[in-house]
Order: C-alpha cells, then structure tokens, then sequence
C-alpha cells in the first residue's frame, strides 16, 4: 500500500475528489483551507496572498500508483491557469 498525497490549489477544491473517483479512488479524505508556501508563492487566503490548498490523502494498492499517478500527472496540466495540483507518494504501512 502508498499514500497517495494530493495537494490542489485553485477555486474548484472539489476538482480532487472528481478526478480521484474518475480513476477509480473512491477512498479519501480531503482538508480544505491549508496555506503555506511553495515555488510559486504563498497562499495565505489574504487580500496579499489570496487563495488556499485543499490536501487529499488516499490508502492506494502499491501495483495501482504508477497508474494512477500518471492519470493524476496528465490531469495535473489539463488544469486550468492557475489552479495546481501536485501528488507526493509516500511509503506506508496499512495495519486493518
């Protein structure tokens, strides 16, 4: 099993779970809200740094991510200007 990390900035924070569902993650669980700072700036939900991150986990099968982190990549530059979406995987175990 991985962690799938999503995080997805833009004025559509529903987007995820669509595109998730889309290829076949029915799974997850999303923050709407976050802020912070990456390389293309902050986002704080201020007048100076307008906007906010929605971070979506998901629990995925280890022979399904490269799959579905290409899926994710292609819907990643189909995106809208403006909107973001970037995907970490992560080394988990699942326990029940």
């Amino acid at each position: 099993m991985k962690l799938v990390l999503l995080m997805y900035g833009g004025p559509s924070p529903d987007r995820v779970g669509t595109i998730l569902e889309r290829h076949g993650i029915h799974e997850y669980t999303s923050f709407a809200g976050g802020t912070g700072a990456g390389r293309t700036g902050k986002r704080d939900g201020s007048r100076a740094w307008p906007g906010a991150t929605t971070t979506t986990f998901s629990i995925v099968p280890a022979d399904h991510v490269a799959a579905t982190v290409a899926a994710l990549a292609q819907e990643a530059e189909a995106l809208p200007p403006g909107e973001r979406l970037h995907v970490a995987v992560l080394e988990t175990q699942h326990f029940f």
